[in-house]
């Protein structure tokens, strides 16, 4: 093929976002589903507390889809910054702006940095303040550098989140009470999972 002759063929459309394997700071205009407070653990530490919701996501055991959603809200639950989705195919966290109404989704390369669990742990201990910032809550990150927070729980979130990844009794009731709240989700918030093309 000449040069002009490349130059003159029309462009191939983008691959849909739903087929992306690499998910890099995607904006979402939507605030995600909040967990199912009954399925969930929570960790008080300080100016934050941590909440692991079991998932499961399926229509029969043979086609059953676990594991932990990990979420980081204030100290008083009022507001989630992080979430950490360690289930399916394509593993992955978010950053959820509040204030915006949105969030920022970034896929995990677990061939890169390994089990993604070890690693959410270790980015909570050791980066927690600039998480918190990228999420835009600048005032909570300043209180976890000058007050601290208690990491001694990473350990027992750990292991809350691993047993979430095992195959449990309740996995069918789990993935059918959160299909009927994620249908109820969208519809009083018809925006939630829809992603125009080329908006990111």
């Amino acid at each position: 093929m000449t040069v002009a002759t490349a130059a003159s063929a029309a462009p191939r459309a983008p691959a849909g976002n739903r087929t992306v394997e690499t998910i890099r700071g995607q904006l979402h205009k939507f605030m995600l589903i909040p967990m199912i407070e009954c399925h969930a653990r929570w960790f008080e530490a300080g100016p934050v507390a941590i909440a692991v919701e079991a998932r499961a996501l399926g229509d029969s055991p043979q086609r059953m889809v676990r594991g932990p959603s990990i979420h980081v809200f204030d100290a008083a639950r009022n507001e989630e910054y992080l979430r950490f989705d360690v289930f399916g195919q394509v593993l992955h966290y978010h950053y959820i702006l509040n204030d915006a109404g949105h969030n920022v989704l970034w896929g995990y390369d677990p061939d890169a940095n390994g089990p993604m669990i070890p690693w959410a742990m270790a980015a909570l201990r050791e980066r927690l303040p600039v998480l918190l910032r990228r999420a835009g809550a600048a005032a909570l990150a300043d209180e976890v550098e000058q007050q601290g927070w208690d990491a001694s729980v990473l350990p027992e979130v750990a292991r809350a989140a691993t047993l979430a990844l095992a195959p449990r009794d309740d996995d069918l009731q789990r993935a059918r009470e959160g299909m009927d709240w994620m249908v109820e989700w969208k519809r009083i918030h018809p925006q939630f999972n829809t992603v125009d093309q080329g908006e990111y």
